[in-house]
This record gives structure tokens, sequence and C-alpha cells, in this order.
């Protein structure tokens, strides 16, 4: 063999090997409305955060896959993922019959109760006469938004891009009452902003209205992606089953998310 045939061999097999490592390499995108802390939300240098997103980060390890995360506003996440913009939804959506007429979820992720946040001493609860006359804001296209269209007939609702929107009408006093769950309240709550305000009456579970709130949130992925389905499902097993949930999930909240 010549010199020169030894030189271009060497070059193709060193090719080759660099190709299929880079074939081999599983690369996921994730999209997450960073808007929902602790859930999801930006840092200080624009990157998506928080305890829905460690969770994915875990998950991507135990599959030896790279991750990527992207912000997304939530009322086109879902259309954004059947564009093929990204490959999972992580953003705290809670696993209902109509959404999953459009996508495929994941096992549960994390449950949660939902209560009203008002200013301290304020008397209501998140019934049809507990907040009739009352002005209560909500995240659009959320499952809070439904339920209070459904249950908070005599009630003001008014409807904004993110609970942030939200809650700062309710600290300018826009509204009286807010309707979020309670990994956003209690964030909230805890801020500079939340000194004043509390939670109000008696939150509401998801077996009030399975409908309406499914049972728990999970990550969601096109129809049609089984086998990425089937790794996440194996992915967040083993998180759950070695412990690194419960690490995550200390460093967020004093509650058992996994109900």
């Amino acid at each position: 063999m010549t010199l020169v045939r030894k030189i271009l061999l060497a070059g193709f097999m060193a090719s080759s090997i660099v190709g299929a490592a880079q074939a081999e390499e599983k690369v996921i995108r994730f999209g997450s409305d960073a808007t929902y802390a602790p859930f999801e939300y930006m840092n200080a240098e624009g990157e998506v955060i928080g305890f829905d997103i460690d969770i994915a980060k875990a998950m991507c390890e135990k599959m030896k896959a790279k991750c990527t995360f992207q912000n997304q506003a939530w009322d086109g996440i879902i259309p954004a993922l059947r564009a093929k913009k990204f490959d999972v939804i992580a953003s705290s959506m809670s696993i209902t019959p109509e959404r999953q007429k459009a996508v495929a979820f994941t096992k549960m992720i994390w449950n949660s109760p939902n209560p009203l946040v008002g200013k301290k001493g304020t008397k209501a609860q998140p019934t049809l006469e507990g907040t009739k006359g009352k002005v209560v804001g909500v995240q659009q296209a959320t499952i809070q938004d439904r339920y209070a269209t459904k249950y908070f007939k005599d009630a003001t609702i008014k409807r904004y891009k993110t609970f942030d929107d939200a809650l700062n009408d309710l600290v300018l006093g826009r509204v009286e009452l807010v309707f979020c769950d309670v990994g956003v309240g209690d964030e909230f709550l805890k801020s500079s902003k939340g000194g004043d305000f509390e939670f109000i009456g008696d939150a509401v579970l998801s077996k009030d209205d399975p409908e309406i709130f499914g049972v728990g949130t999970g990550f969601a992925v096109r129809k049609q992606d089984t086998e990425l389905l089937e790794a996440l499902n194996k992915a967040f097993d083993e998180v759950r089953a070695d412990g690194t949930y419960d690490k995550i999930q200390k460093q967020y909240f004093k509650v058992d998310m996994y109900q």
C-alpha cells in the first residue's frame, strides 16, 4: 500500500469514527414557558431553570442525551411542539383528557393543590359563592382559567398572559385574588412582594374536577414519538428510584410534590 493510500485510508477511518460518534449523540430539545417559578423561569443569564428543568436534566443524564432548553409562550406551546420547534414540553402541563387528544404525556412528574392568593384577611373560597363579586386573576388557557370559568361564574375573571402579570396586578390592587397552583403561590408569598398576602380559603384538588385538572403534570411529546416517550418514562423511573427526584425536590419545596 502506498503512503498516499495509507494517509487517505487513515483519514477515512478517522472521519467515520467521528461521524459515528456524532450520529450516536442524542439531542433532545425542551420547550418551556419560563414564567412559572419555581417550576420553570429565567435566571439573570437568560437560561431556563427551575424544578421541571432540573428533573429533565437528570432524566437526560440517564438517557445519555444532550438536552437543550428554550423559552416558549404558553398559548403557543403545543402548536410549537407539533411544528417540531422542540421535542418535549417541560412546562408544568397538566395531563388532561383534552390535551391528550393533541399530545402524548409521560408519567406524572408532579401534582399539587390549587389555592387562591389574596391580601391577608380576605374572606373568600374557591367556589361559586366564595368568589361572588370578587375580581379574580388567572393565567389564560391554564387549568386554573378553565376551573374559574366553570365555577366562579359570579366573579369577574381577568385573564393574563402569565401568572407573574396576574400577581403584579394583585399587588397593585387591580385584582382581589389570584387562582394558581400552590408552588407558584408559595414562590410569590416568599418574595419581597408577597409579605401582605396569603393563601385564602381551601385549595382545590385534582380530584375535585379530574376532567379539568387531570392526573398531575407530565412532559409532553408528539404522539408519533413513541420511542422518545418510552425513553423518557424509563429515565424518570430511574430518577425516582435512585433518590435524585427527592434530592431535587427538597431544593424547591417543603412538601412532597409527587402525590
